[in-house]
């Protein structure tokens, strides 16, 4: 009888210092697929705002001061349109044109966001942005694609002299940009989606699907100064 009690008790333990194992490895997995996304949404993030950067700072580039009122063309949280002459000389973007004539006649970048996806974690839902950016140089045949996702539709304000914000096209002086990344690839466990009340499932998924890259920058136009 003391036999059968001790295999019974052994059995009972091993089951349970199995069930920890499992548990833990499981958890282990989680947190390693979720890091590994984050540092690939990040590194996404690190290129998108190097870009959008990049051409913000041509903008109004070779125009004539006489027409630096026209420079930007629109200006909404979603939506940028500028003029920049992207062809004043032949080495300027010529690694995409290939070997672009020169001119003197103005260009413009654009940038838009558009929703184009949505991921559902049971109660909550992510909506994707695509960042579109379309390159127009005279003669040349457009340039569109998109070159990233965020998580928030609202990118660019438009500031004065002063910082401040300004409806007024004219007055605009920086243009800031605030680039929002999620991670929507997360690894969740049975015990995340099946043991929680939906309250409580809804807040621990909102933890997991964690801000994984936030960017505010203020890019200053030498030409919108002038």
């Amino acid at each position: 009888m003391a036999t059968m009690l001790d295999i019974l008790g052994s059995m009972i333990i091993g089951s349970m210092l199995l069930l920890i194992a499992i548990t833990a490895m499981d958890n282990a997995v989680q947190q390693f697929v979720n890091h590994n996304a984050d540092a690939i949404v990040q590194n996404e993030m690190v290129s998108l705002t190097e870009i959008i950067q990049h051409d913000l700072r041509k903008m109004g580039f070779g125009i004539p001061e006489a027409e630096q009122n026209s420079i930007l063309q629109i200006g909404q949280p979603d939506h940028l349109k500028f003029l920049a002459n992207l062809n004043i000389n032949s080495d300027y973007y010529a690694a995409q044109h290939g070997n672009i004539h020169i001119d003197a006649i103005p260009d413009t970048i654009e940038y838009s966001i558009a929703a184009f996806d949505t991921i559902d974690f049971i109660d909550t839902s992510i909506v994707l942005y695509s960042v579109i950016r379309t390159v127009k140089v005279t003669q040349e045949s457009p340039s569109s694609g998109h070159i990233g996702s965020i998580s928030n539709d609202e990118v660019f304000s438009y500031l004065d002299q002063l910082g401040n914000e300004t409806g007024v096209l004219q007055a605009t002086k920086m243009v800031e940009v605030t680039l929002i990344a999620m991670n929507p690839d997360i690894y969740v466990n049975d015990e995340v989606l099946l043991a929680l009340t939906p309250v409580e499932r809804m807040n621990e998924l909102r933890k997991l699907i964690r801000q994984s890259f936030w960017r505010q920058t203020r890019v200053i136009s030498k030409n919108l100064r002038r």
